[in-house]
């Protein structure tokens, strides 16, 4: 007998997700590589980096999703906090407060997440050798579902 499925993390977290963030960030690319290709001057790839059950009864599960959202701003010149870290900084605090604003997320009253935030923001990643010329945060996203 075949197995009944839904793709969870596309249906619930990675569609929902580039949704609302284009919502918010109107003109930033969203990109879904696995590995860096250069691109505009400011952009997001969006990398699902795990999926673990968080609680298991006789009838569901409770799954836990953690995503990358990794930014990348180029500006051309001298380096400086207010050209440069201040604008990426801003920008992440903003997809902080969005994460935190819809932490449970239901656009038009269908469940998607709840319990969504934002775990962990690293402002000196490591890169590779073709990411050099962006400056890059890296944030962790986290949101559970029920399946």
């Amino acid at each position: 007998m075949a197995v009944n499925f839904t793709q969870v993390i596309q249906d619930n977290v990675l569609v929902p997700l580039e949704s609302l963030i284009k919502a918010e960030f109107t003109k930033l690319p969203i990109f879904f590589d696995t590995n860096f290709k250069v691109r505009n001057n400011f952009f997001l790839r969006i990398i699902p980096i795990g999926d673990s059950l968080d609680k298991l009864t006789t009838e569901d599960q409770l799954r836990q999703y953690q995503i990358l959202l990794r930014f990348y701003r180029r500006t051309p010149g001298r380096f400086t906090r207010d050209n440069n870290f201040t604008n990426l900084m801003n920008a992440v605090d903003r997809m902080k407060r969005l994460i935190g604003n819809n932490s449970n997320y239901k656009p038009s009253d269908v469940y998607k997440w709840n319990d969504a935030a934002i775990t962990r923001v690293n402002y000196q990643p490591e890169k590779e050798d073709t990411e050099k010329e962006y400056q890059v945060v890296d944030m962790i996203f986290e949101c559970n579902v029920l399946v």
